[in-house]
């Protein structure tokens, strides 16, 4: 599935007129307004009719009223349409385009869903449940009559519309995590000892599955790490729990003793820049902290500073760190 680049006043825009219209107070002089904003735009035209779309969905709306029950406060953003207004809350008007843009009312049964660098994507699955994927991520979604099997490449966050009837399961690197109602993070990263999957629980419970050994269950403010078959389940030092949406979705890359290899490797899939590494060596080196993704030079300055590395500038997103 493709994603269509946008006008993002104009998707504002569009998101308000699709409000107004769906409130009594529509007038004749509002609608010459509207044909004046659209006449000769086709662009804006069609940006329109997704968000009305958007507003009618009614996948989109559990999953704002889900966001909305957990982080909206009375008093903000009075001046944004109230369905627009419940994601904005919860930390998601940046991608609430990137929901329209996907097909609101489209099935995603069977169908490959590929993820972008920047502004993460939020899609509305046909059985209620949402799906935000980190950049150069994909997952193939399969929803069957007796269960829900999602395919992962890359990192995903998952909101899990309750059915007991039908677990959800999501894939990654021959791991299997399985969830009836919850909300987790899953992300497969390379370490010096091989692939590994980290399973991050915000809400609920899930059960992680390795290829060989025993099914593991991670509970809210938990991590779970498979690597070689084997689940290391910890908890976090600050509980994803409690906030509304893993960092990354928001711009920050936050580290707790993360590999240098896996950062690395978390900087080319979000923000396009290759690191190379004068010593392989080095990618074992153990990286906490919390940095921005607007500016990947300055947390790979910040990471240098910290392990005495030095920092060097190739090319425009090319850099290599070496020993000092």
């Amino acid at each position: 599935m493709s994603i269509e680049s946008f006008d993002a006043r104009d998707d504002r825009a569009a998101a308000l007129w699709a409000d107004e219209r769906q409130g009594g107070g529509w007038t004749p002089a509002r609608q010459s307004d509207l044909e004046a904003w659209l006449v000769g735009r086709p662009d804006r035209q069609r940006l329109l009719q997704q968000h009305e779309a958007l507003i009618a969905d009614p996948a989109v709306l559990w999953a704002a009223r889900r966001a909305a029950h957990r982080t909206v406060k009375p008093g903000v953003f009075v001046s944004t349409p109230v369905w627009m207004k419940v994601w904005a809350t919860a930390g998601l008007a940046a991608c609430v385009a990137c929901v329209a843009l996907f097909g609101a009312t489209s099935s995603l049964r069977g169908d490959l869903i590929v993820g972008r660098r920047g502004a993460p994507q939020v899609v509305a699955l046909a059985d209620g449940s949402a799906v935000r994927l980190n950049g150069a991520s994909k997952v193939r979604v399969l929803l069957g009559d007796t269960e829900r099997r999602l395919r992962l490449d890359g990192e995903g966050f998952f909101e899990v519309a309750h059915d007991a009837g039908r677990p959800f399961t999501v894939e990654a690197e021959g791991v299997r995590v399985t969830a009836v109602g919850t909300r987790f993070n899953v992300d497969s990263l390379e370490t010096p000892d091989g692939p590994m999957v980290e399973v991050v629980v915000f809400e609920g419970a899930v059960d992680v599955t390795p290829n060989k050994g025993d099914v593991v269950r991670i509970r809210a403010g938990e991590r779970g790490r498979v690597l070689k078959a084997g689940v290391q389940r910890a908890r976090l030092r600050q509980p994803e729990a409690e906030t509304d949406l893993p960092s990354w979705t928001k711009g920050w890359l936050e580290l707790d003793e993360t590999t240098l290899i896996s950062v690395i490797d978390d900087l080319k899939r979000t923000t396009g820049v290759e690191v190379s590494l004068s010593d392989p060596q080095l990618g074992g080196a153990l990286v906490s902290g919390r940095f921005s993704y607007e500016n990947p030079e300055n947390a790979l300055a910040a990471i240098a500073r910290l392990h005495g590395l030095r920092l060097i500038r190739k090319d425009a997103g090319h850099y290599l760190l070496s020993d000092a």
